[in-house]
């Protein structure tokens, strides 16, 4: 029997997925929405009256707006336009790294770079206190770094202080540097979702519904949110391009798969 167009049910939005023709850019795993707008400029023609007599359509825009429940590095990395560095045994990074060190304990400082150490005091109610400097020997106005033998770095032993905040550089071997230049904007590539549907007359069964965008850019704007809490989402939102050399002006192309999905 042939596919019927009707009414069908979002059941639930599975992931989005951003490529080139060549490379996967990134996967949303955990979007919560996504909506897509198609808006269209008009000049509207009148009688003497006012009455609307034609109007004329000109032209169309889109534009997209997502929420992911989760920050998305990948996603941050397309936005960024640089390219993300990715930390290896072969190729470190140097990284600033936090501390907080209890009066009497030591801190690993394996692969931390020589001469990058700045040590204070932290008192219980957060405030920054007495800065120290490095010594060859620990006391109540020096810390001791050890980068030979043990690579251990060793806080002073002030009486008045019970912890420090310790910030160095260190050379990570595992992890990622992403920058967000100021001259630096996203580029244009296929955006996908997939959405699995059910036909309004058959609940209990779902088929894949996808939703092809051939040219979308993200927009440069972004919001990150450094919270705990239950609410770690981020937006992600751009714009629909059309090819003006192409003889076909597409904007989205929507495939519903007459298949049942496995959920």
């Amino acid at each position: 029997m042939a596919f019927k167009l009707g009414d069908v049910i979002i059941d639930r939005l599975q992931f989005g997925y951003g490529a080139t023709q060549t490379k996967a850019l990134y996967a949303l795993t955990q979007l919560t929405n996504a909506t897509i707008d198609i808006t269209a400029d008009s000049t509207d023609i009148k009688d003497k009256d006012g009455n609307l007599i034609y109007r004329k359509y000109t032209g169309k825009n889109g534009e997209i707006t997502a929420t992911n429940a989760f920050m998305n590095l990948s996603v941050i990395e397309a936005i960024s336009a640089t390219g993300a560095e990715i930390a290896s045994d072969s190729n470190a990074i140097v990284m600033p790294i936090f501390k907080i060190v209890k009066a009497g304990e030591t801190l690993d400082i394996t692969d931390a770079v020589d001469d990058s150490f700045i040590v204070n005091a932290l008192s219980a109610n957060g405030s920054l206190g007495k800065a120290y400097t490095k010594g060859s020997a620990v006391s109540a106005t020096e810390f001791k770094v050890d980068t030979e033998t043990d690579h251990k770095l060793t806080p002073p032993t002030d009486p008045e202080e019970t912890q420090y905040l310790i910030k160095f550089k260190k050379n990570v071997k595992s992890g990622a540097k992403i920058t967000i230049s100021g001259d630096k904007y996203p580029k244009a590539h296929e955006l996908y979702f997939k959405a699995l549907a059910a036909d309004k007359c058959d609940v209990n069964s779902f088929r894949a519904c996808i939703v092809h965008i051939p040219s979308f850019i993200p927009s440069p704007e972004v919001s990150l949110a450094l919270q705990g809490g239950d609410s770690q989402t981020m937006d992600y939102k751009g714009s629909i391009l059309t090819n003006a050399c192409a003889t076909a002006q597409d904007m989205v192309e929507i495939y519903f798969i007459d298949e049942e999905e496995e959920v």
